[in-house]
């Protein structure tokens, strides 16, 4: 774990640690609690949308800020609100049934906050290490995401049937002290990202990117491995239910099976010592995960697919990973937080708009071979990739 020696990394990566965990039991008890007041399933629907629209609208204008301002003041100011916020949810919660409206309004601030800080936190990883351990950086920030996804919902479980969704959000408010200390106590002088420029950052600069033949490579196979790769997992009750004839708990194995996946992934990509070859390695998990991909959807024992699945889940994460670290590597200093913006916007904003278009190819094809579709796509995509970064 290279990056861990260098102390701003380490302060940051446990903080973040932390936090991430107080942010995932905040997402669960909110879901829960919006039900409680408002039992139609509508509810989240709308809880979704009020989330996700925030992402579309400000991801961009998050890169621009991320590439003005210095990032660890930017993350101060966005961790700062997003700690304000979480107590504000549970002020609301100690009301005991409060307006569904004023839940879904702090839920879409936050996630307006989120869509400013995501871009902003994703490049300041290649502030705090050098190049040549930025892989080992990135996949141990994958590493405590995807750790937190396992502990923050089951932790919101317990405090949800015993004390309630308040404690989860006074809890998650706690948890952004751990990293607003940590980036305080980072050496300022180490991050300073500011480009010396009276010109001020805009969009119209994004236009530079035809000229880097290896970043729209790479963002080519981020948009199609979160396109038609990762939806399997937001499709995976329809599998469970249609395919492995499952139910519930069964359901809950095979989506625990892909987030260990996803977790040993991030750890085996950390523990690399060299960060070199770094295409051929995206090459090598992109083909990897399509080809995962293609094993679940032709798998109907229920046993024999859970193991398929820690491939999958390892599969999405490690090329998302690497992919995440080619662009920081190859992104131009006054361009990365634009750059980081493009991929955060992708990642986070295409997985949604895949499920609808795999469930509904599967209305023609079947939900088998609509997911053998767009595993193929994925494996396209990284054939294309050797083309596109020439």
């Amino acid at each position: 774990m290279i990056a861990l020696r260098e102390r701003n990394f380490r302060l940051y990566w446990f903080g973040q640690a932390v936090s991430n965990v107080g942010n995932w039991m905040q997402i669960v008890a909110l879901g829960w609690f919006i039900l409680q007041i408002n039992g139609s399933p509508l509810t989240l629907g709308l809880l979704g949308l009020a989330q996700s629209v925030p992402l579309f609208a400000l991801s961009l204008i998050g890169g621009l800020l991320a590439d003005r301002f210095p990032r660890l003041r930017l993350l101060m100011v966005t961790q700062g609100t997003s700690m304000i916020l979480a107590v504000v949810l549970a002020l609301l919660a100690a009301q005991g049934k409060p307006p569904l409206w004023s839940l879904l309004l702090v839920a879409m601030l936050a996630a307006s906050v989120t869509a400013i800080d995501n871009p902003a936190r994703q490049a300041f990883l290649s502030d705090l290490v050098e190049k040549d351990v930025l892989l080992n950086a990135v996949a141990l920030n994958a590493s405590v995401y995807n750790g937190a996804a396992v502990i923050g919902p089951a932790l919101a479980g317990l405090l949800l049937l015993s004390v309630g969704a308040m404690a989860c959000f006074l809890l998650n408010a706690a948890s952004f002290l751990a990293v607003l200390v940590a980036l305080f106590m980072i050496a300022r002088a180490k991050t300073e990202n500011r480009v010396k420029t009276s010109d001020m950052p805009s969009f119209r600069e994004f236009a530079h990117l035809r000229h880097e033949p290896v970043l729209i490579a790479v963002l080519s196979v981020a948009a199609a491995t979160s396109l038609l790769g990762r939806p399997y997992l937001l499709l995976m009750p329809a599998f469970a239910r249609t395919v492995q004839h499952v139910g519930p708990s069964g359901l809950g194995l095979m989506v625990a099976s892909s987030g260990i996946g996803s977790l040993v992934g991030s750890v085996l990509l950390a523990s690399l010592k060299s960060s070199r070859r770094l295409e051929q390695l995206l090459v090598l998990c992109g083909a990897g995960f399509g080809a995962a991909l293609v094993l679940f959807a032709l798998m109907h024992s229920f046993l024999a697919a859970l193991p398929v699945l820690v491939l999958c889940g390892m599969g999405a994460t490690m090329t998302m990973t690497v992919a995440n670290t080619l662009l920081q590597t190859n992104a131009p200093m006054a361009l990365r937080g634009r750059v980081m913006s493009l991929y955060t916007l992708i990642a986070a904003g295409f997985t949604p708009l895949g499920v609808l278009l795999i469930s509904g190819l599967s209305t023609w094809i079947g939900l088998e071979g609509a997911m053998i579709v767009a595993a193929l796509g994925v494996m396209v995509a990284i054939m294309g990739y050797q083309l596109l970064k020439k």
